[in-house]
């Protein structure tokens, strides 16, 4: 099944407040943005960002592919590829450094799964933080 990319995917989503600013003690915006980058170019072209090699301005694939013409040529729109080929472009120069790849670790007690960087916990008996939140944010007007 999907179970482990659906609680990576939870995580992912919880470790952003309301204004997408990373409030996760395991995360920074290089390491969402190298993740970014390479799911982006996963999902378009089925490739492995982390094994292409920078050659003459481009990404080739170990088969020989230029991925940077195929995300190009799959790409949704134009917008998605200037941002992610200049993102490319960073990590050609810098290398892709696998240290900044983004590991999210998850816990387990009796109280069920939690992000174990995360300050805010959403298990049944994590929800100390929500007393202070006001009532009125969780009741629903109709």
């Amino acid at each position: 099944g999907d179970n482990a990319k659906n609680i990576w995917t939870h995580a992912w989503i919880c470790m952003h407040d309301a204004d997408n600013e990373i409030v996760n003690s395991q995360a920074n915006m290089t390491k969402a943005n190298q993740y970014s980058l390479w799911h982006e170019v996963y999902e378009t072209t089925g490739y492995d960002a982390r094994n292409a090699t920078y050659k003459n301005g481009t990404f080739i694939a170990e088969d020989g592919t230029d991925l940077l013409a195929l995300f190009k040529e799959k790409s949704k729109n134009g917008a998605g590829y200037e941002l992610y080929s200049k993102r490319w472009l960073q990590y050609a120069k810098n290398g892709w450094k696998k240290e900044n790849d983004l590991v999210l670790k998850i816990g387990f007690d009796s109280s069920g799964l939690y992000d174990i960087g995360q300050e805010k916990g959403y298990g049944a008996a994590q929800n100390m933080w929500m007393k202070g939140v006001s009532q009125s944010m969780f009741e629903a007007r109709v």
